[in-house]
């Protein structure tokens, strides 16, 4: 990447957010690839932990197609895990998507998510308050990184999170700012979705899906259809067993199950995925077939 690849920001300029000025220890400027005008569009953040499990991504991907369909902008981090799929899924929409990073302008972090990101810039941007040669990855890098999406945000959606994690860091700064704050709710016995429970405990509005936030904030446009159907679980996962398996005319629930090969609990989080992403249906004689037929 060269350095003419890259667009610098400063609070004098047409597209800073004006949000900014709101923010702890606001930047004096940024470096932006991509389009900067979308900063000037009404944004929601989905967030939450890089080791997500399989469910958490289907309903990452699943939200943001939805509040992409109705006009949002959809920010995050760029991460593993949740922010990946939550910027995939805006884009899969055909929405805009902002990624805030932790790095120079000229890195990707993580490295995988280079073609992701050159996807996001296509459609949206990426930006960071780190000069040209900062590397990042620093504890402290990811919470100063965190004020930006939270203040860019209309309200912060938490998909999937443990108790010490940045995503309920965003969700706290985004209250600070009297922002809204939703949450995933999410298994009570798994690490991953303590800090969910405890946010719903707190008083977050529970998020089964985009409806929920309609009802706090009205959408910018009213809902697209995209005519995309959800996207399939990842290969090796309980749930794109369960789907791979699945014909019209339906299986028996119970058949299915004797056949798995793995543990009990693997088997209801991969069936509650595909649930919660809609790309199944429960069938009269307990028989389950899928909702959107594949070739």
């Amino acid at each position: 990447m060269k350095t003419t690849d890259w667009q610098i920001l400063t609070p004098a300029s047409a597209d800073w957010p004006p949000d900014w000025k709101h923010v702890s220890d606001p930047p004096a400027q940024v470096y932006v690839t991509g389009d900067p005008t979308v900063l000037r569009t009404p944004m929601l953040a989905i967030v939450g932990t890089r080791a997500a499990s399989p469910r958490g991504l289907a309903v990452a991907q699943r939200l943001a197609r939805e509040i992409a369909g109705r006009g949002w902008t959809v920010v995050s981090g760029l991460a593993l895990g949740i922010d990946g799929e939550a910027h995939a899924g805006a884009l899969a929409a055909g929405g805009t998507t902002v990624a805030v990073m932790g790095t120079g302008p000229e890195r990707t972090y993580p490295g995988r998510h280079r073609a992701l990101r050159a996807a996001i810039e296509r459609a949206g941007c990426c930006l960071t308050e780190y000069p040209p040669g900062a590397h990042g990855g620093g504890r402290w890098v990811f919470p100063r990184r965190n004020r930006l999406i939270a203040a860019l945000a209309k309200g912060v959606i938490v998909v999937e999170a443990p108790q010490r994690s940045g995503a309920l860091l965003t969700a706290n700064l985004a209250l600070d700012l009297n922002r809204s704050v939703w949450a995933v709710p999410g298994p009570v016995d798994e690490p991953t979705w303590q800090g969910n429970l405890a946010l719903l405990r707190e008083g977050a509005t529970l998020c089964a899906g985009a409806a929920d936030i309609d009802r706090e904030l009205p959408p910018p446009q009213p809902p697209a259809d995209t005519g995309l159907g959800p996207p399939l679980p990842q290969p090796g996962s309980a749930a794109r067993w369960i789907i791979d398996r699945l014909d019209l005319e339906g299986i028996a629930l119970e058949e299915l199950r004797a056949r798995w090969p793995g543990n009990q609990a693997m088997w209801y989080e991969g069936l509650l995925a595909l649930e919660l992403a809609g790309l199944i249906r429960r069938l009269p004689g307990g028989r389950l077939a899928p909702s959107i037929w594949r070739s």
